[in-house]
């Protein structure tokens, strides 16, 4: 039977995100939004994406690509999603 990698979010994950949004074309940046608060920021001439971490950062970029421009849930999908995972939170 083969084994199934597994990767987790770690320490070691961020370096390879920060290398992963750099080939993709994207500048990089982090700027400081308080005393313990920085933001990583990933933009191109189309897209400028905003997160605490490189993860997050590269997550939401491959979100846009995935969904494209109306990336957002539909009502609907929030509802299966919810029912799915929160159930007890519908109140149903």
């Amino acid at each position: 039977m083969k084994t199934k990698e597994t990767i987790a979010n770690a320490g070691n994950t961020e370096v390879p995100c920060y290398l992963a949004i750099k080939l993709l074309g994207y500048e990089f940046s982090r700027t400081n939004a308080g005393e313990d608060d920085e933001f990583w920021i990933a933009e191109n001439s189309n897209n400028k994406f905003v997160a605490s971490n490189q993860l997050e950062l590269l997550g939401l970029i491959y979100m846009r690509d995935i969904r494209g421009q109306n990336w957002k849930a539909s009502d609907t999908e929030i509802d299966n999603y919810l029912a799915n995972y929160y159930p007890a939170g519908l109140g149903k």
